[in-house]
């Protein structure tokens, strides 16, 4: 299933949900949406809902590492990371996420009903690079496994 990326903000939290296969090409618009919240200074609460998400790439993964790391700078609070058992569970505990976001299993919450889906404008060749470049830095930055897992991916980028 082809990947799209939504977001609503609903009482003062932030949801941005994930669905299918979320790769790169789906990160502009994903990226300008974190930028804003940020941005806002305004945070609350961020949640992420995996539970549609069949594989997210390593930008995507990079996107959720810039969430975490912003929202520990200017806050207290962990995003959560709503998301179903399985192999993206297994991916999303390998890029050590569980050090640095509330992740939840219980399929609990209210489905929303307003979301948005977060198209980004069409880039060149070295925008969406340095986009992938950032990600993976925002990654190795996370741990020390990260940094030497993604370390030679990012010289090489």
């Amino acid at each position: 299933m082809d990947g799209a990326v939504f977001a609503t903000s609903v009482d003062g939290i932030d949801y941005i949900k994930f669905e299918g296969t979320v790769r790169y090409s789906h990160c502009a618009g994903l990226e300008a949406h974190i930028d804003q919240l940020f941005d806002n200074g305004l945070l609350n609460e961020i949640v992420i809902d995996l539970e549609d998400a069949e594989i997210l790439d390593s930008t995507a993964l990079g996107l959720l590492a810039k969430v975490a790391i912003e929202m520990k700078k200017r806050t207290e609070k962990r995003p959560v990371i709503f998301m179903a058992r399985g192999e993206l569970n297994n991916i999303i505990k390998r890029v050590c996420f569980d050090q640095v976001f509330n992740l939840v299993f219980d399929n609990k919450r209210q489905p929303l009903d307003e979301l948005e889906e977060l198209v980004g404008q069409p880039q060149d060749d070295e925008t969406v690079l340095k986009r992938v470049i950032e990600a993976h830095r925002s990654l190795a930055e996370l741990s020390k496994e990260n940094e030497s897992l993604y370390r030679d991916i990012t010289s090489a980028l």
